[in-house]
C-alpha cells in the first residue's frame, strides 16, 4: 500500500472489534467524533466469522494532534493498515466522514496495486469542497451528536444556549454542564478536548475534493429519513450500489435499523473482492 513503515501510533489506531475469523476483515472508518466504537454493535451482528477492524481517529485519546485532511487520513490509515493487514483484501466501511476516508484510502490501495474488497459508504453526504458553516453552527452539530449518541433528549436545551452566541466553545461547554440531564462526566474541559478532534474533521470533510474516481464495487447504504442527495457518488463511483435503510442519519444505528443496516452489510460483502491490477 506504501513504501515506508507506518509509524507505531498510527498503526495503534487500529483497534480490533471482532478480531477472529477466516473472512476478509472488515475495516470501520471513524465518523466525525473520531471513535472507533460506534461500530461495534454493528460488528456482533456480522457474525463470528466475520473479522471487523475500527480506525480511531488521531487526537481522540489526547496523545496526537488532530487531523484536518481527509486525504491525510487516508493516507496515514492506508500505511497503518498495511502494517496490521500485510496480505490479501479487506473491506472498507464508513459512516458520515468516515465514507469519505474509506473512498479516499479504497483509491489509494487500488492504484498501489493492493486488493480491495467492497468499499461501503454508510449515509455518507456526496464530497464537495466549501467553507466551513459559522463556529457556532459547528458546536451545534457537535453537542447535538454527543446527545444523539447518549439518548439525551436536550436539543432544545442546547439551541437555546446558543441563541444569539455559540461562537467561544469553552463557555457554551461550561454552560452545558449545568443542565441537569447532561452527564457529569462530559464536563467542559473533555467537551473541549472531544471538539477539538470533531472540529478538525468538520474541517477535513467540507475541504475535500476527491482526486477521481474509484472503479471497484462500491455500496452506499442511506438513511430514508436523510435529505435526498445529487448522483456525485455514482459519478466518483461507477460501480454503484446504493440500498435504503429505515432511519435518519443517527437512528439507522438503533434496534432493527440496525438490524437491517447489519443485513445489507452482510450481502455487500458476499461478493468477491476486487482483483489486483494487471
Amino acid at each position: 500500500m506504501t513504501d515506508s513503515p507506518a509509524p507505531l501510533e498510527d498503526v495503534e489506531l487500529i483497534v480490533p472489534l471482532n478480531p477472529k475469523g477466516t473472512a476478509a476483515p472488515l475495516v470501520c472508518l471513524h465518523a466525525s467524533a473520531g471513535s472507533a466504537y460506534s461500530y461495534l454493535p454493528l460488528a456482533h451482528l456480522l457474525g463470528p466469522d466475520q473479522p471487523v477492524l475500527g480506525v480511531e481517529a488521531p487526537g481522540f485519546d489526547g496523545s496526537q494532534a488532530p487531523v484536518s485532511s481527509v486525504p491525510e487520513l487516508a493516507a496515514r490509515y492506508t500505511a497503518a493498515l498495511r502494517e496490521a493487514v500485510p496480505a490479501g483484501p479487506v473491506h472498507l466501511l464508513g459512516w458520515s466522514l468516515g465514507g469519505l476516508i474509506a473512498f479516499d484510502m479504497a483509491r489509494r490501495m487500488a492504484e498501489a496495486g493492493a486488493e480491495v474488497g467492497r468499499v461501503i459508504l454508510v449515509d455518507a453526504s456526496p464530497p464537495y469542497a466549501v467553507p466551513m458553516p459559522p463556529e457556532s453552527e459547528t458546536v451545534r452539530r457537535f453537542l447535538h451528536e454527543i446527545a444523539v449518541s447518549l439518548g439525551l433528549h436536550t436539543p432544545a436545551e442546547i439551541d437555546a444556549l446558543l441563541v444569539g452566541g455559540g461562537e467561544d466553545a469553552l463557555a457554551v461547554f461550561r454552560e452545558i454542564g449545568r443542565l441537569s440531564s447532561w452527564p457529569p462526566e462530559l464536563d467542559a474541559e473533555l467537551l473541549s478536548d472531544r471538539y477539538g478532534v470533531f472540529r478538525a474533521h468538520a474541517e477535513a470533510a467540507h475541504s475535500y475534493e476527491p482526486a477521481g474516481q474509484y472503479g471497484g464495487p462500491v455500496w452506499h447504504l442511506l438513511a430514508d429519513k436523510s435529505p435526498p442527495q445529487d448522483g456525485r457518488w455514482a459519478e466518483l463511483a461507477p460501480d454503484l450500489t446504493e440500498r435504503q435503510v429505515p432511519g435518519d442519519h443517527h437512528t439507522l444505528w438503533q434496534g432493527d435499523n440496525l438490524q437491517q443496516l447489519a443485513a445489507h452489510v452482510r450481502s455487500a460483502l458476499s461478493g468477491p473482492a476486487q482483483p489486483r491490477p494487471n
